[in-house]
C-alpha cells in the first residue's frame, strides 16, 4: 500500500484541532476526510472504508468509545488513535484496552501526529505482508501436487509461477538465497517432487 492509498479519517468536533490535524496530515501525503463531530464521524465510517481513524474522545452526540466500537464492528483491521485532554487519560486508557491503537493527549504536538500516524501506516504495511505470505503458503500448499507433474508436464507456464513464488517468498525472507536458488534448479531439471524438497 502506498502512502496515498492510506485513508485517514479525523473526527473532532474542535473545528480548529481537527483543521490543523487535517492540513498537517494532507501535506505529509495522506487523503484525509473529517467530520464534525462523533455521529458524523460514525455516518462516515458506515459509507467508507478508512484505515485509520483519529478521534477525539469527549464529543457530543457520540464519544470516542463509541466511534471505536462501530469502527471494530464495521472494519476491525482499521487503526483508532484517541485524542484526549490530560484529565481524561483514563479514560484514553481504557479505549486502549478496548483496542485502541493508541492514544494523544492534547494539546498535542504536530510531530506526535506525524510518529502516531507512520505507525499505523507500518502496521497497515505488515498486516498486508502477512496476508500476502499466508496466502503464498496457502497457495503453495494446495499446489504441492503439481510440481510432482511438472517434469511430465512439461508446462513452461507452471514452471514460471513456481518460480515467481519461490521469489518473493525470498524477497519476505521466508526463503533464503541457497534455499531459493536449490529449488529453482529442482524445479527447471524436473526434480519436482515433495520427496527432493523435503530431503532438502
Amino acid at each position: 500500500m502506498k502512502r496515498e492509498d492510506f485513508r485517514i479519517l479525523i473526527i473532532d468536533d474542535d473545528e480548529i484541532a481537527r483543521d490543523v490535524v487535517v492540513n498537517l496530515l494532507s501535506k505529509e501525503g495522506y487523503p484525509v476526510t473529517s467530520a464534525k463531530d462523533g455521529m458524523d464521524g460514525i455516518k462516515s465510517l458506515r459509507m467508507d472504508h478508512f484505515d485509520l481513524i483519529i478521534t477525539d474522545l469527549r464529543m457530543p452526540g457520540a464519544d470516542g468509545i463509541e466511534v471505536l466500537k462501530t469502527a471494530q464492528t464495521l472494519s476491525p483491521d482499521s487503526a483508532v488513535v484517541i485524542l484526549t485532554a490530560y484529565g481524561t487519560l483514563d479514560n484514553a486508557l481504557k479505549a486502549v484496552k478496548l483496542g485502541a491503537f493508541d492514544y494523544i493527549t492534547k494539546p498535542f504536538k504536530l510531530q506526535e501526529i506525524i510518529i502516531v500516524v507512520e505507525n499505523a501506516y507500518k502496521r497497515r504495511l505488515l498486516m498486508e505482508e502477512k496476508e500476502e505470505l499466508v496466502k503464498l503458503l496457502r497457495d503453495t500448499y494446495r499446489d504441492m501436487e503439481v510440481i510432482r507433474n511438472i517434469r511430465e508436464s512439461g508446462h513452461p507456464e507452471i514452471t514460471l509461477q513456481w518460480v515467481e513464488r519461490m521469489n518473493r517468498l525470498r524477497e519476505m525472507n521466508v526463503l533464503d538465497a541457497d534455499e531459493t536458488d536449490i529449488l529453482k534448479e529442482r524445479l527447471i531439471k524436473g526434480y519436482g517432487t515433495t520427496q527432493s524438497i523435503d530431503s532438502r
